[in-house]
């Protein structure tokens, strides 16, 4: 994944340019719960896990949507956005309805910008391997989207993430986290047959985002204790703890500024598109799918037009999730 800072400047700057006044002024009725949504199921791995005494493995299920079924997640969550008629006797129908698609909304730009950046990502990984021998795959990957999230804070928006995280500290209402609870229980029995209760969720949620604070101010004693045990804790991710500094500029240019030729490590096709290029073009794309989707809601669009837009793509490859490869990650 992209980190969650650039995650969430993507959706912000989606929402800006969207032309669909209708839908851009539910989103705005609804801006945390959009929010949130851009951060897809990543706060599942800040869950902790310590094998031999919790026996849920909370943390394997952000791993699994990223990988598999995507077409049938979407078209379940698409579903029980518009057509859930039991939830909908707990809330006002409209409310409900609108919650429900601004959180899709939201998750949806963290799909196509993962896809779309994520082959990039992994090139990196693998290009600078050799210089950090002593970092293993995960902590590379982690330092290279973090780094990331700094130089693309100060490259789109003049910003450093100790100025932009109190926008990131996102509260939601009970209405809120009552329809994501119930979103991702139903999901998650219905698409891959996991059991997750409410408690898990809202437990995930709350370390998520003290986690991300945390990481910002990794300098504090306090911080480096708390970033210290979850890395302990956190079998499926690596915390990388140094990397939220104000980083304005790069040795490695990891944003590819110069254009120079890089190679999909999955797709093996050539590019020489930065990371900006990169993001702008997943803008396009976003644009394009939400307005599908808008239409499916006014039933001017069937599900099959938002579906063959999201291909069964995975959020690692932007390959078909089938598709498997001898690559070491």
């Amino acid at each position: 994944m992209p980190g969650c800072i650039t995650h969430y400047i993507f959706a912000k700057d989606c929402f800006d340019k969207l032309e669909n006044d209708n839908l851009k002024n539910i989103l705005s009725k609804n801006i945390n719960i959009f929010l949130i949504g851009s951060c897809g199921p990543n706060f599942f791995e800040y869950c902790n896990n310590v094998p031999n005494i919790f026996s849920k493995n909370l943390a394997n299920i952000s791993n699994l949507i990223h990988n598999k079924n995507i077409n049938l997640f979407f078209e379940e969550m698409i579903n029980y956005s518009i057509n859930n008629p039991y939830i909908k006797c707990i809330f006002n129908q409209d409310n409900f309805t609108d919650i429900s698609i601004s959180y899709f909304c939201g998750f949806l730009s963290h799909y196509i910008l993962d896809r779309s950046v994520h082959p990039y990502i992994f090139y990196l990984q693998l290009n600078l391997k050799n210089q950090y021998k002593l970092k293993s795959n995960t902590s590379l990957h982690k330092s290279i989207e973090t780094h990331i999230d700094s130089l693309l804070l100060y490259k789109l928006k003049y910003s450093i993430p100790t100025d932009f995280i109190k926008d990131i500290n996102i509260n939601l209402s009970n209405n809120e986290m009552l329809m994501l609870c119930d979103m991702y229980n139903f999901l998650l029995k219905y698409v891959f047959n996991k059991n997750i209760s409410y408690n898990d969720i809202c437990k995930s949620l709350s370390t998520f985002k003290k986690t991300q604070i945390k990481l910002v101010y990794s300098s504090s004693i306090y911080s480096k204790l708390y970033l210290f045990i979850k890395n302990l804790l956190c079998k499926t991710g690596y915390i990388e703890n140094k990397t939220y500094s104000n980083h304005t500029h790069c040795v490695n240019d990891l944003l590819n500024e110069k254009k120079s030729t890089w190679i999909d490590p999955f797709s093996k096709e050539e590019y020489n598109k930065s990371l900006i290029d990169i993001y702008y073009d997943s803008e396009h794309l976003y644009l394009e799918i939400v307005n599908i989707f808008y239409q499916y809601i006014q039933n001017n669009k069937k599900m099959m037009d938002i579906i063959n837009k999201i291909e069964n793509k995975s959020y690692i490859t932007n390959q078909n999730f089938n598709t498997i490869y001898n690559i070491n990650l």
